[in-house]
């Protein structure tokens, strides 16, 4: 690693003056998005009823946050690996960036940890639903900036785009499990057998014998 992943004075008054001509980019990158989910459930964990608004929401978010650490790092080693030889401040810097990306969506699923225990199956797929939503609008629609790095934006969307699809249709198979599984349990609860009453309940008394 160079020292240039270091940031000067120059470099964060560059960075300033960008985010001050370019605030759409600012605002609408995921980095600050995710950012802010992670500081709604703080927020919210100081609330006195936070428990209940939690629970509700931290599994969806957890999976965002997984999401956005995963593909960070998995992004900013790609570009580490590919472009190292003719960029190598760039590379490092998003590389660096990537790790602080992970470090972010870690801290993020340890804030929301105590409200993830107890979810049934059909909830985490409900809430893994809700994530693959979040990051297909993400990709589809606000373009994420950093997708662009080094020209390779069609490669880096086109890549997202298909791990979304097979994430969706392994959740449409393990949808399929929980409903098989629900009318599994139906069958046996409404089975025949269990309407059956006590079979000498039915037989008919023989003849009275007197002694």
């Amino acid at each position: 690693m160079h020292p240039s992943v270091i940031p000067s004075i120059n470099d964060l008054g560059s960075l300033i003056a960008f985010l001050v001509g370019n605030p759409y980019l600012f605002i609408s990158s995921i980095t600050v998005m995710t950012t802010g989910l992670i500081l709604g459930a703080v927020a919210v964990n100081v609330l006195p009823y936070r428990a209940p608004i939690l629970r509700r929401f931290a599994p969806t978010l957890a999976l965002i946050l997984a999401y956005f650490g995963v593909g960070s790092i998995v992004l900013s080693i790609e570009i580490l690996l590919r472009r190292h030889y003719a960029i190598p401040y760039e590379t490092e810097v998003q590389f660096v960036s990537g790790i602080g990306h992970l470090a972010e969506a870690l801290i993020g699923i340890a804030v929301l940890f105590p409200h993830l225990r107890g979810h049934t199956r059909a909830e985490w797929l409900w809430a893994h639903n809700a994530s693959l939503a979040y990051w297909t609008f993400q990709i589809t629609v606000l373009a994420p900036p950093w997708f662009s790095f080094a020209d390779q934006r069609p490669l880096v969307t086109t890549a997202a785009l298909a791990m979304l699809a097979i994430a969706a249709a392994m959740n449409v198979r393990l949808w399929r499990g929980v409903r098989a599984s629900v009318r599994d349990r139906g069958e046996v609860a409404h089975h025949p057998d269990d309407h059956h009453e006590p079979e000498d309940r039915h037989r008919r008394p023989g003849p009275a014998t007197f002694s």
